[in-house]
């Protein structure tokens, strides 16, 4: 019969549809009209359409329970409103073991407190149909909110789709989870000392923790900096520190970066008491504070070091080296702060093996274009540690010679002869040839006196012996191996060659040295009798016959009252005469200025 009534009902339906083409002026010969199976599968999907959106809104629920998603929603409202009266109502506190004796509003906060510090629960992932998940592996009236670890294994937190009274189904916790929260309680509660403070003092939250936990947590961070105090200074008053440098810096490592990561490990050692949140364990599991406490105890481990070893350097002379100190103390610590950085990241949970592989292609990149300053560093390093050249040395470099007056990670100055400052880049300062002319021992004298050619030969065994007798007697001349020999003839002249070493390494005092043993030879010269060969030239001028005379005499008187300014100048003649001559001379249009 129902057959017959639909077969005839679209038997008139299809008679309605063709009348209607039939008269409808917006039908045209080009357009295909529409069948009638497709009109009626477009009513029926509209209508399935409403229905399903009907069905996904869920029932009509007071306190918004229809969803899983919902249901979580409304519940977390109440217990941020510390409302537990209204959060009892989303749990299903039917059939519950007779052991717990608990109320509705009591399992309501302990479920709280167990969530808080347990599970993060995301509402994104949970089901917002009013059937919840088909597909989670779970009887159909029941989802999945989250894990809770215990000693003997975990304890699945669910949410249960229950009649309400009225018969309409909604969701609320399982009581199967609700009968669980005692024993989780016991695990993840307030304690003793918890349950008394948060019932003495107002239930006010702050940055995630309840006024008991920040009172504990201030507590222990007192109790701590009592410890950490009391430690430290047993350790300076009776640890055999020293005094000095080396002790100041045993003292400020002991005060602060010791201190600090005892009041850290006090703190982690407590930590627990406060009943910390899951974010805030999260915080805690990073150990941040840990890290920072032990990165800052290892730095100053390195200064520590580093301080000793200059410290060693400076006994033994290598001032110039504790240069290099720095720079390698500083590059320690970024190595130390780096690893600090990559095992935090890592405790957070990010990828740091992708980030080690970015670091390393980064650090390639940064390797070839800081090449020329790797190699200067390097230079430096080499300068530093054999020490061919130190500050104030003089030196030759190449063609370049001066004295050096700075040696820097990058380059070395040079204050050259002209009193010009030359730059040398270490890197290229390490590879060309370096001669150390103040680290000679003794200095070389070798000259050549030219004889005239008409001396004869006794006149030259005399001058030779007597200035083989200076050479042996001077206090400044080595007399290994010094010599003087009759090398050979010239055209024009007798040459005596003379090689010796005078025992300075001050340049100045050598050509000291030098100037008395040449005025020496020549009066051994003019001893014998004979002169210095000079080549034949033409005198402009004639001084005065008695010159000569006059200038010897007035060298003996100096002799004579012990007044000969040589070798060199006493200082206190040198500051009477100092800036005496008239300069610009009498005369000068630059007087009138």
């Amino acid at each position: 019969m129902k057959n017959a009534n639909c077969s005839y009902g679209l038997k008139i339906l299809q008679l309605l549809v063709l009348l209607g083409m039939f008269f409808g002026s917006a039908v045209t010969a080009q357009d295909s009209p529409p069948k009638v199976s497709d009109l009626l599968g477009e009513q029926q999907e509209e209508v399935e359409t409403d229905a399903s959106r009907a069905v996904r809104a869920g029932p009509v629920d007071e306190f918004n329970r229809g969803t899983p998603r919902g249901s979580l929603r409304s519940l977390g409202a109440a217990y941020r409103n510390g409302d537990y009266e209204r959060a009892a109502n989303f749990l299903d506190l039917r059939n519950l073991p007779d052991d717990v004796t608990d109320d509705g509003p009591t399992l309501a906060r302990k479920l709280r407190i167990v969530a808080r510090r347990t599970i993060w629960v995301d509402l994104e992932n949970t089901s917002d149909d009013p059937l919840g998940f088909s597909d989670d592996g779970l009887p159909s009236y029941r989802d999945l909110i989250g894990q809770i670890p215990v000693p003997d294994g975990t304890v699945d937190l669910l949410m249960q789709r229950v009649p309400r009274d009225d018969g309409v189904f909604i969701w609320k916790v399982s009581n199967a989870s609700v009968a669980q929260i005692p024993s989780l309680y016991e695990h993840y509660g307030y304690g003793e000392i918890g349950d008394k403070l948060n019932a003495f003092l107002p239930d006010i939250v702050i940055l995630g923790l309840e006024t008991w936990q920040w009172t504990m947590l201030l507590s222990i961070l007192g109790a701590a900096l009592i410890v950490a105090w009391v430690l430290t200074f047993l350790m300076i008053r009776f640890l055999p520190l020293g005094d000095g440098p080396r002790a100041e810096r045993l003292q400020h490592f002991i005060r602060y970066p010791v201190r600090f990561l005892i009041i850290t490990i006090v703190v982690r050692m407590w930590f627990d008491t406060i009943g910390p949140t899951v974010a805030l364990r999260a915080i805690f599991e990073a150990k941040t504070l840990f890290i920072i406490a032990l990165t800052w105890s290892l730095m100053g481990v390195v200064d520590l070091s580093i301080g000793r070893l200059s410290d060693r350097m400076k006994r033994v002379g290598r001032i110039q080296a504790t240069v290099l100190l720095r720079p390698a103390t500083t590059g320690i610590k970024v190595v130390l702060i780096l690893l600090a950085v990559i095992v935090w990241l890592d405790n957070l949970g990010f990828r740091v093996t992708t980030l080690l592989a970015g670091l390393g292609v980064g650090s390639v990149a940064v390797a070839l274009a800081a090449q020329k300053s790797i190699e200067n560093l390097i230079g430096a390093i080499t300068l530093y540690a054999s020490q061919p050249i130190r500050v104030g040395d003089f030196c030759r470099f190449g063609n370049t010679i001066g004295t050096v007056e700075e040696i820097n990670l990058r380059s070395t100055r040079i204050r050259t002869l002209n009193r010009s400052l030359v730059s040398v880049p270490n890197g290229v300062l390490v590879g060309i040839e370096i001669e150390n002319i103040t680290k000679r021992d003794k200095i070389l004298y070798r000259s050549t006196l030219s004889i005239r050619a008409d001396a004869t030969a006794d006149q030259l065994r005399f001058i030779l012996v007597e200035i083989r007798k200076i050479l042996y007697g001077h206090p400044r001349v080595d007399p290994e191996p010094a010599r003087t020999r009759f090398r050979e003839f010239g055209e024009e002249s007798l040459k005596l060659e003379i090689f010796a070493y005078i025992r300075t390494t001050d340049w100045d005092e050598y050509l000291a040295v030098v100037e008395d043993l040449n005025l020496r030879f020549l009066d051994v010269v003019g001893e014998a009798g004979t002169q210095l060969a000079v080549k034949a030239r033409t005198l402009l001028t004639q001084p005065p016959d008695d010159a000569g005379a006059a200038a010897e005499a007035r060298v003996a008187e100096w002799r004579e009252r012990q007044e000969l300014l040589l070798p060199n100048f006493p200082d206190q003649t040198r500051d009477e005469i100092g800036d005496k001559l008239d300069y610009p001379p009498a005369g000068s249009a630059l007087k009138r200025e």
